[in-house]
């Protein structure tokens, strides 16, 4: 199973090296590639081409000058650049296991899914790493808000604003895509008609730098 792991970065230099070496340790069995989408305006691009140096992994970076589309604009480019069969998305923050990748990988070939969704709301799952009350209000009221506008299409989605997620790469049209903000599951699962599973996995807690989600953020959103 040929699998690209498609990051988006913005300033995370300290987690780079910790991230790529628990990829590593769970994905070094061939076949296997990381690609950074990097936004960053710090050394960042330096510290992932130092790390990509030296992995026995296939580690490369896409830096974006101009960083349209904002963090779904930066999956979609990573998607766009993966030769994968399998595509999983996760942030840089260390925020989203590593150690769940396989898991996620093995759940959808045992189901034959087109998406698999690690969801924080499932038995099992926590969202107890969100940095504050505020967050925790934005992400369950836009959970909300999202299974109300479409009850269909997430009705056996708990998690659809989740960025922790894995996807065959032909199930998804990417020229069908707008990607705007950061939220690019929830248009995938919007536009398309998927063979949707999910599997529970509890959010961490941030190891450095801080979050990219606040209330401007979430009213923006909403609206």
């Amino acid at each position: 199973m040929d699998v690209t792991i498609i990051i988006p970065t913005f300033n995370e230099a300290p987690n780079i090296e910790i991230l790529v070496d628990r990829i590593v340790a769970v994905m070094n069995s061939g076949g296997v590639e990381v690609v950074f989408v990097d936004d960053s305006t710090d050394n960042t691009p330096d510290i992932i081409r130092q790390v990509a140096a030296r992995s026995t992994i296939p580690v490369r970076i896409i830096h974006r000058d101009d960083p349209v589309g904002g963090l779904s604009g930066a999956v979609r480019e990573g998607l766009s650049s993966s030769t994968g069969t399998w595509c999983v998305v996760m942030d840089g923050d260390l925020q989203h296991p590593p150690e769940l990748i396989p898991v996620l990988l093995a759940s959808g070939a045992e189901q034959q899914a087109d998406i698999v969704v690690a969801s924080r709301h499932l038995h099992g799952g926590s969202s107890t790493g969100l940095d504050n009350r505020l967050r925790r209000f934005i992400s369950n009221g836009s959970i909300l808000l999202t299974r109300a506008m479409f009850p269909i299409k997430l009705r056996n989605v708990t998690d659809p604003m989740t960025g922790f997620f894995a996807l065959r790469r032909d199930s998804v049209d990417l020229a069908g895509l707008r990607p705007r903000g950061f939220k690019i599951l929830l248009e995938i699962l919007a536009r398309g008609s998927l063979v949707i599973v999910e599997e529970p996995f509890v959010f961490g807690k941030r190891v450095a730098g801080s979050s990219k989600a606040d209330f401007r953020q979430g009213l923006r959103f909403v609206t």
